[in-house]
């Protein structure tokens, strides 16, 4: 047992002398709140590798702003809600179609009666067959 541990200590500490190591980022934090957070009701954005989805409702009906900067194109979009029960609503998009690198597109969609504003607990975007993800709701800008 002591010769293992010796054989990978002299192994974990073996190494070039020569390079140095490299001094740790600083990073940025974001202020901690002082109070509760508010949010918009009914507004969820997402934004992740270049691009961009704003999904506003207005009852059960909402309105779904993409802008593609991703580098390649997106394939048609579609959306789902999950409500705070846990089921799954899904929304159908009007006038899907792709989205090419660059361009921006306005999508319409409806949800079933019982998903608005109030109801719906998280918004799930995808492209194509690829699910990008949830979106988070916009908290109501600071005075």
């Amino acid at each position: 047992m002591i010769v293992l541990v010796a054989v990978l200590g002299i192994s974990c500490t073996g190494g070039d002398d020569d390079q140095a190591t490299p001094a740790p980022s600083s990073t940025t934090t974001s202020p901690v709140p002082t109070g509760p957070v508010h949010f918009e009701p009914g507004h969820y954005t997402y934004e992740f590798g270049g691009v961009t989805v704003g999904v506003v409702f207005d009852g059960s009906d909402a309105s779904m702003d993409v802008k593609n900067a991703s580098g390649a194109e997106l394939g048609a979009p579609s959306l789902y809600g999950v409500m705070g029960t846990g089921v799954r609503r899904d929304g159908v998009v009007t006038d899907a179609t792709t989205i090419a690198d660059g361009e921006s597109a306005t999508f319409e969609v409806t949800f079933p009666d019982d998903v608005d504003e109030r109801t719906v607990g998280l918004v799930i975007v995808s492209f194509g067959d690829s699910n990008y993800g949830a979106l988070a709701p916009v908290p109501v800008a600071s005075t």
